[in-house]
């Protein structure tokens, strides 16, 4: 079991070493990759080596936040540190030589399962960006605009520009802290939660269609098929955030947004009410977990059909 680190701690653990690489969690989102990029940022502002390990998921979204902290091909790290990753299940394929060797993890998910030989959790933070904010600023004494920006990315993204339940004073005042150091969070509101692609509308579109509804409309089961990403020629760029749409519609307490992935296995993506519904709850019965409100889960050899009929009675179990 991982040995419990606070914030200051962490930041102590990290000054006194140098020469980390940072791993970001399969299918990479604001999150993950804002902590990677600001981390990597601020630990080069206190003098050390830090490199982000290339996680070959990062869509076009996102690219441009992590590519320039990509670690080189001969970098050879001493130190590997997880940001906002729950279990080793969640290493993409390319970090699978990592599993066992994470020195510390840094989290905001209540499912952790301890795996680094050391962790630094707040499950109460809307963002492991929160964390790694106060790491920066109260631990390695640093802020800039890089770092700043970098943390704004994990923050907003992770609490769907503040409108998310997981949302707090916290979150907002560590967001207007951010902001002070430049004007990058308007690009980043209008990338992240202003646009959209005609085929991103496509698939949210076909999403709808496929909704089935259940215990009165308070449950909800949609999905995107790997039929409909051909369809409208989506990249997963396209498809990201989906999960979101589903949770808007009114009456509607439980989201559940099936993707079927590549390799034909199913990704659940559940956003709920927790006080009608635990997600983190519902989805550990399927071999997932998040938090209260948002979870997902991951499943294979299923047929769309058996999927649904799988999630509702997950659902049904945890409502009883």
């Amino acid at each position: 079991m991982a040995a419990r680190l606070t914030e200051n701690e962490a930041a102590r653990w990290l000054l006194e070493r140098d020469n980390f690489l940072v791993l970001t969690h399969i299918r990479p989102d604001g999150d993950t990759l804002g902590c990677a990029a600001g981390l990597c940022a601020a630990l080069r502002a206190v003098g050390k080596t830090c490199w982000a390990a290339e996680n070959k998921g990062v869509t076009s979204t996102y690219l441009a936040d992590i590519q320039d902290y990509f670690a080189p091909a001969d970098y050879a790290p001493e130190h590997i540190v997880a940001v906002d990753i729950a279990t080793e299940n969640l290493f993409p394929p390319e970090f699978a030589a990592y599993k066992g060797s994470v020195a510390l993890c840094i989290d905001h998910h209540p499912s952790n399962e301890g795996y680094a030989h050391s962790l630094c959790l707040d499950a109460s933070a809307a963002a492991c960006g929160e964390i790694l904010y106060r790491i920066c600023v109260d631990g390695l004494k640093v802020m800039n605009k890089e770092i700043a920006r970098a943390l704004y990315l994990a923050v907003s993204t992770d609490c769907g520009c503040f409108v998310y339940d997981n949302t707090t004073p916290e979150t907002h005042r560590i967001a207007g802290a951010l902001m002070t150091y430049g004007d990058f969070y308007r690009q980043i509101n209008k990338r992240c939660f202003q646009t959209r692609s005609r085929k991103r509308m496509e698939l949210e579109s076909r999403l709808l269609q496929s909704a089935e509804y259940f215990e009165d409309g308070r449950v909800v089961i949609g999905a995107v098929t790997r039929s409909d990403m051909a369809q409208v020629a989506a990249s997963e760029a396209d498809a990201e955030e989906l999960s979101s749409l589903l949770r808007q519609i009114e009456g509607v307490q439980a989201a559940a947004t099936l993707r079927e992935l590549a390799d034909g296995s199913w990704k659940l993506s559940l956003r709920t009410d927790p006080d009608y519904l635990n997600a983190t709850e519902t989805c550990a019965l399927m071999g997932g977990g998040g938090h209260k409100a948002a979870s997902g889960a991951r499943q294979s050899g299923l047929s769309q059909q058996e999927m649904r009929e799988l999630v509702l009675a997950c659902i049904r179990k945890k409502l009883l």
